[in-house]
């Protein structure tokens, strides 16, 4: 594993956004291409050179049979190999983690990877996500919300570890002061918040509150990224973000089957409500990369809720087991100080939007010194979270300034 350490780079990273509001109404696959043409005009790449396509999960609001050859066939292009990574959100970095692969093997020189999502300008996201995420035969006959799925681990999570509310609310309140200063944020216009109004938010699904939960990003986002070589990078920009380490771990798809599992990843030693995958793919990560969790300068996650931020703080390796409200409440996250985490204002704040490389985006802009929101200075090496599912599935990556 050792040999795809920063091996492979990545060249640019694009993104496209279109808002629920504009006049002219975009599809995902109309912001995907947006963002890809982009990212060819700003490399030089000609479309006879991707010699790989590889696609997030089919968006909702664009349903097709083979989403990778709706990609394909509006760029134009005849890659090699093209398939969609369907491990929901993680799926995004798992395009990635692909085409790695697939370039250090010496198949491919040139690797396009894109995910993109624009569900909430085109369906109902409150009544249908649970559908998405619900066991048709056990779960879903009970109508429960997202919230309510997720409700459960989040309440396992405080009763085994003592977390309490004021904790969880610490994570939105500085996730909210990063949007601040994104200018694409959906809660930016919101302004500040105190851990009083979170708590004092109306309850959504005991013991999430409105606050506690992600908003959803007001239209859709599109993102592109090429990747190839080291040495073939260098030839196309001037500062290339190395890839430095990956892993994934993909555990289940509903809520309850967390329970059926035992004997392997974060289940080794029997079923339960609050360990992930995270931790699998971050230890995955960092053996290939030989960093550690001290060495992150800037840290981006996609989960949805406040508690579930806490539990990827502790499985990224960032603080010991169950001690995520604690490592929060001594300003372990704070904007001022702490630990730079979700510097766009994270899900809960910037708004979520499935199949996030543009997680990614934010962490090259960071190390190129171009960040569209506040700075962080001196980033050397970054930690990109992809997260899908009822905390299912996992991809981690981590990327350097320098090879």
């Amino acid at each position: 594993m050792t040999t795809l350490s920063n091996a492979c780079a990545l060249v640019g990273v694009a993104r496209s956004i279109g808002l629920k509001t504009d006049p002219d109404k975009k599809t995902p696959l109309q912001l995907v291409i947006e963002a890809c043409a982009e990212l060819l005009r700003s490399t030089g790449l000609e479309r006879r050179q991707i010699g790989g396509l590889f696609t997030g999960r089919m968006p909702r609001s664009y349903m097709s049979l083979q989403y990778s050859q709706s990609v394909l066939n509006e760029l134009k292009i005849a890659p090699m190999l093209s398939t969609e990574v369907t491990s929901h959100g993680g799926g995004a970095l798992g395009t990635i983690e692909l085409a790695v692969m697939a370039l250090q093997a010496g198949v491919i020189d040139y690797a396009l990877c894109v995910s993109g999502e624009a569900s909430p300008t085109w369906i109902d996201m409150i009544g249908g996500s649970a559908n998405w995420e619900a066991d048709l035969q056990f779960e879903a006959p009970y109508g429960p919300t997202t919230p309510a799925l997720y409700a459960q681990s989040a309440s396992r999570y405080m009763h085994e570890y003592g977390v309490t509310p004021g904790q969880m609310a610490r994570v939105a309140v500085e996730n909210r002061r990063w949007a601040l200063h994104h200018p694409h944020a959906a809660m930016r216009h919101k302004g500040p918040i105190t851990v009083e109004q979170v708590l004092a938010s109306p309850m959504i699904a005991s013991p999430l509150r409105m606050l506690d939960c992600a908003a959803w990003f007001p239209g859709g986002i599109g993102s592109a990224a090429l990747v190839t070589r080291a040495d073939l990078a260098r030839g196309l920009c001037d500062e290339p973000v190395y890839i430095a380490g990956f892993g994934q771990c993909n555990t289940h798809e509903w809520v309850g089957e967390r329970m059926g599992s035992t004997g392997v990843g974060p289940f080794a030693d029997g079923p339960s409500m609050v360990r992930t995958g995270a931790k699998v793919a971050a230890d995955q990560a960092y053996a290939m990369a030989g960093l550690a969790p001290r060495d992150m300068d800037i840290v981006e996650t996609s989960v949805p809720f406040t508690y579930a931020n806490l539990i990827m703080l502790e499985e990224l390796g960032f603080c010991g087991e169950g001690e995520g409200g604690r490592f929060v409440e001594a300003g372990g996250i704070d904007f001022d100080g702490g630990l730079p985490f979700n510097t766009t204002g994270g899900y809960l704040s910037f708004g979520q939007s499935g199949q996030g490389l543009y997680l990614l985006k934010e962490v090259v802009d960071q190390m190129r010194g171009q960040p569209e929101g506040h700075p962080v200075p001196g980033v050397r090496h970054g930690l990109v979270h992809g997260h899908g599912g009822p905390l299912g599935c996992h991809s981690v990556m981590i990327l350097s300034k320098e090879a």
